[in-house]
């Protein structure tokens, strides 16, 4: 998989030459590509790596033992029997929730032998991090939090650069020909079908064949369930099973515990969505008055919607074909349009910094006689931008046009399969005739966003 072209590179080649590098940690599920990645930027920068897998060797941790980072370097050259360079090294501790002390030995790295390139991953690390008895060392590390591959890794992924090369030189007053958009849809619904697990792009890329791909899927979705074993117990394995199976149907509704069973408590429910949650197997989008920034501020943990870690696993769990909706413009209907809301949600979460912890939240008001909802709620540069999911041209704004009135905003992004358009428009709700303006995006430039909304 290591010709799987990741964006996430740059950043880490870039945390490499820094002067002042600190030890990173790489945080993300299982199966989001983190050890390739590593194994990219030592290739990329001509390093030696180092790398020590704690769940398949733990004997590895007796090395860090002195907490010395130059008595650890020595002991690392004795076990490879062999001279190696600080300068020169890329030192990779994968698996690192199995030995979590040695998370606490990093500042080590960092105060005394900062030549010295540290990496540290692990898929269930806030998991972990929930139970640790010790510091964490604040200030001598960072984070770098890794999701499934954007649609515009998987175009360049594909062989498709070109499109790829489109979307990010593309401008608002550009007009997009029809037979291009027609080839970004199609390439869109390859995405919806595979999603962006490195293992289904690399078979996907390899052999063109969707039936391989599902064989890949089909497995992964086994062996995430077949990881609960590993951090819950037997009656919290069969809860979050059930939740597992059931997320994949209920995506883009807000959450109630007695869709998953009704016969259990929330209680223990609740257990088994935060060990989800934690693994990052799930994506939990809190309810937000959206009144000011930060948006978390006025979060209520009470009502929020759930949604997967990766669309094609999604496509895979529902036994959707997407394949049958032969129109790419029909992509936002399939499953009532829950797919096409998972892809948005899959890609807001990009919305952000590597380094900043993946958070998204939506808005809502439940009235008898004038309930709304806004599918997504982000931010960007001091400002609050609702985000709307629609079917093709169709879809009421009306919830939008609620909100925007409302909150007192005047720009709004929707994402459809149609064409993109900017357009300057005013809404008449009671008495009030208000304006603003909507940014109406295809799906697939979706990446761009942060770009247009500046």
């Amino acid at each position: 998989m290591s010709f799987l072209y990741r964006f996430e590179l740059d950043y880490l080649s870039t945390w490499y030459h820094r002067t002042d590098r600190k030890p990173l940690v790489i945080r993300g599920a299982r199966q989001v590509g983190k050890s390739t990645l590593v194994r990219l930027l030592a290739t990329k920068e001509n390093l030696k790596l180092i790398e020590l897998d704690f769940e398949k060797n733990p004997d590895f941790a007796d090395l860090f033992k002195s907490q010395d980072p130059k008595t650890i370097f020595s002991l690392l050259g004795v076990q490879l029997n062999e001279n190696i360079s600080v300068a020169s090294t890329l030192l990779f501790l994968d698996e690192i929730q199995k030995t979590p002390q040695i998370l606490a030995t990093l500042r080590y790295f960092y105060e005394q032998m900062p030549g010295l390139a540290v990496i540290a991953a692990g898929s269930l690390l806030d998991l972990t991090l929930k139970n640790i008895n010790f510091s964490i060392p604040v200030g001598r590390i960072e984070y770098l939090y890794l999701t499934p591959m954007t649609f515009e890794a998987f175009l360049i992924a594909i062989n498709k650069k070109n499109l790829c090369n489109f979307l990010q030189e593309y401008e608002l007053d550009q007009k997009i020909p029809i037979s291009i958009h027609q080839l970004l849809l199609d390439a869109l619904k390859k995405y919806l079908i595979v999603g962006g697990l490195p293992e289904a792009v690399a078979k996907y890329v390899t052999t063109e064949n969707f039936i391989d791909v599902e064989r890949v899927k089909k497995s992964l979705l086994i062996g995430y369930q077949e990881d609960f074993s590993k951090y819950a117990t037997l009656a919290e394995q069969n809860r979050m099973r059930l939740i597992f199976n059931k997320i994949p149907r209920i995506l883009g509704e807000k959450f109630k515990y007695s869709h998953i069973d009704s016969e259990q408590k929330s209680t223990v429910l609740k257990s088994g969505l935060d060990h989800l949650n934690l693994a990052r197997i799930i994506h939990i989008v809190y309810h937000t008055d959206a009144n000011g920034l930060p948006l978390a501020a006025e979060m209520n943990e009470k009502n929020f919607k759930t949604f997967f870690l990766d669309v094609g696993l999604v496509a895979s769990a529902l036994g959707t074909n997407i394949l049958d909706f032969k129109d790419p413009k029909d992509i936002s209907l399939v499953n009532s349009g829950k797919i096409a809301e998972q892809f948005v949600a899959q890609e807001l979460i990009q919305f952000r910094e590597y380094y900043e912890q993946p958070s998204l939240y939506y808005w809502m008001r439940e009235k008898k006689s004038a309930s709304a909802e806004i599918d997504f709620v982000i931010s960007h540069r001091g400002k609050i931008i609702p985000v709307e999911v629609k079917s093709g041209s169709g879809g009421s704004l009306k919830s939008l046009h609620y909100f925007l009135k409302e909150k007192k905003l005047q720009f709004a992004v929707k994402f459809s399969t149609q064409l993109p358009n900017l357009l300057q428009t005013k809404i008449q709700l009671s008495s009030e005739l208000n304006s603003f303006v909507l940014l109406s995006l295809p799906f697939y430039l979706i990446g761009q966003l942060r770009r247009f909304c500046k």
